[in-house]
């Protein structure tokens, strides 16, 4: 199957427009909720999701809490449907995100807190979902209809919202100027993970199992690159912190292993936090190589030059911003998993066992 006759390939590839067209309606929103949130001088940011929103969130929880004087924590979802816990959202922001807006779990979770007062926002792709309807506010993603199963577009919205929304929480109106024109570099960043990802697909198309790493900001990348190489290739991958990977996981490395990792380039103006940082990611790598393992090494930082001999390093131009290389990763996990979906003879618009909306309760 030619990869570039899929829908997720052409839902990859609306990315920037739907950037574009996020902007364009969901400014007032923004003011609203910031005004909100002000009013009922909110403290704390409750989030819920599932799956590729789920992961979303992760990188919200990072840039909201860098930017911005609040915390935010993930809600368990099942507390309120399951358990009927005594959880008062109470004084918080409560976020569900979902792309199609029916996952019913985080409909209820915003019920509850919408019951008890809390500034509730919804997130979705649709805005007659129940999950649209039933929040105070909402982030209309604006991506246009997504047909394949494998989120791709609407994660990157998500990210995007997410961004803005973390930047505005912050009232950072320059970094909101410097990423309204975000959705311009897109192509770019898609064009260079375009031609990276022909030489890494064949590289892993073989590949059976495999774990991804990321940390910090770009954390939330380690789990959506292994969620798309399962559900669109099958392959056993899963995502970690490169920090917990040395809490055990790591006892399974051997050789041949494959590890795909992601590590941007620190953007802070610390030069002491910049280099802990760097040195942290080259300790994970030198302990994985040293254990025989196979590394697919995403980055956007010349410094890893001097590993191009030892692992399958894929540089992008030097972004210098780690909040903006999500992007570029997004696109290349997500240009890799449809390329080696087609290269092993497999349909990555319609994984088996797998719907495009998924109800849990």
């Amino acid at each position: 199957m030619d990869y570039k006759n899929t829908l997720m390939w052409k839902e990859i590839s609306e990315a920037g427009e739907a950037l574009e067209n996020f902007l364009s309606v969901n400014a007032d929103t923004i003011n609203g909720l910031t005004a909100a949130v002000e009013k009922k001088d909110v403290k704390n940011i409750c989030l819920a999701g599932r799956g590729t929103s789920d992961h979303a969130l992760i990188y919200f929880k990072y840039v909201a809490e860098i930017l911005s004087e609040y915390t935010a924590g993930y809600v368990a979802p099942s507390v309120v449907t399951m358990y009927d816990g005594n959880v008062n959202f109470g004084g918080n922001l409560v976020i569900g995100c979902s792309q199609s807006g029916y996952a019913a779990d985080v409909i209820a979770v915003i019920e509850k807190a919408k019951s008890q007062g809390a500034v509730t926002l919804a997130v979705t792709n649709d805005t007659q979902s129940p999950l649209a309807k039933c929040a105070e506010f909402h982030l209309y993603l604006n991506a246009g209809k997504e047909v394949s199963v494998a989120a791709t577009k609407t994660f990157t919205v998500q990210l995007y919202a997410f961004l803005i929304l973390a930047c505005a929480l912050g009232k950072r109106g320059d970094l909101i100027g410097k990423y309204s024109s975000l959705y311009k570099r897109i192509p770019f960043y898609a064009e260079q993970a375009d031609a990276f990802t022909d030489k890494a697909a064949l590289d892993l198309k073989d590949m059976k199992d495999g774990f991804s790493l990321a940390r910090g900001i770009t954390y939330s990348i380690a789990f959506e690159s292994a969620l798309k190489l399962q559900e669109t290739c099958y392959i056993r991958m899963r995502g970690y912190s490169m920090s917990d990977f040395y809490h055990g996981p790591m006892a399974m490395v051997g050789e041949g292993t494959y590890l795909l990792v992601f590590a941007p380039a620190f953007s802070g103006s610390n030069e002491a936090l910049k280099a802990n940082h760097f040195a942290d990611q080259k300790k994970c790598l030198e302990k994985m190589l040293s254990l025989g393992a196979d590394i697919t090494l995403v980055t956007d930082n010349a410094m890893f030059d001097e590993y191009k001999e030892k692992v399958h390093v894929y540089k992008f131009a030097p972004v210098g911003d780690e909040f903006e290389c999500m992007f570029a990763f997004a696109l290349f996990a997500q240009m890799l998993a449809c390329k080696i979906s087609c290269e092993t003879g497999n349909n990555p618009d319609n994984p088996k066992a797998l719907k495009k909306v998924t109800i849990t309760k």
